[in-house]
């Protein structure tokens, strides 16, 4: 008993980080409080495993490479296997017929290679940033990524990427991973 009142003298913050850590008894009826880890420079949903994440963060790595050497980024879309070998495929959509055709090739491609994942990029505006919204069989998550380029010098001024509470529908990933009757 004196340990709980003793806690109760305690800040709000120094008993709310002491409870986080605390081991509770078998006896209790108090479930442990759940603690969900962040990583640092990025706001990430609870909800998307570690691979997953990480496909999606070397997605924007790639992008950035691109930016650097090409000084602009085009819509692609990244093919990750198993092992986590990426394999990119760019998207010049010129008319309607040419999408359809790729729609139909990047799910033909994803279930005859074996993918683990499909990420498409797409520009939010053409100087300031970028949206990649993933797929695997069993999860769905997109990224924002918000980022200032230097012409004159190539370089990358600033680069920030956030993690979406939703996943926004592209209708390049649309049914890949959807087993069809």
């Amino acid at each position: 008993m004196f340990r709980r009142r003793k806690k109760k003298n305690k800040t709000v913050n120094e008993t709310q980080a002491e409870s986080s850590l605390s081991i509770q008894t078998p006896d209790s009826d108090i479930p442990p409080p759940a603690v969900i880890g962040t990583r640092q420079g990025t706001k990430t949903s609870p909800l998307l495993t570690d691979a997953f994440k990480s496909a999606i963060e070397k997605a924007a790595d790639r992008s950035r490479n691109e930016l650097v050497s090409e000084g602009k980024i085009k819509p692609m879309v990244f093919f990750i296997e198993a092992d986590g070998t990426m394999k990119t495929l760019s998207l010049p959509v010129t008319s309607e017929y040419q999408k359809e055709i790729l729609i139909r090739r990047i799910r033909e491609k994803a279930l005859a290679e074996n993918i683990s994942t499909v990420i498409a990029l797409s520009e939010i505006d053409n100087k300031h940033g970028m949206l990649l919204s993933g797929v695997s069989p069993a999860e769905k998550g997109s990224a924002r990524v918000d980022y200032s380029f230097d012409n004159k010098t190539k370089t990358v001024t600033s680069w920030k990427m956030s993690w979406l509470n939703q996943p926004v529908k592209n209708v390049f990933l649309d049914g890949i991973f959807e087993k069809k009757d």
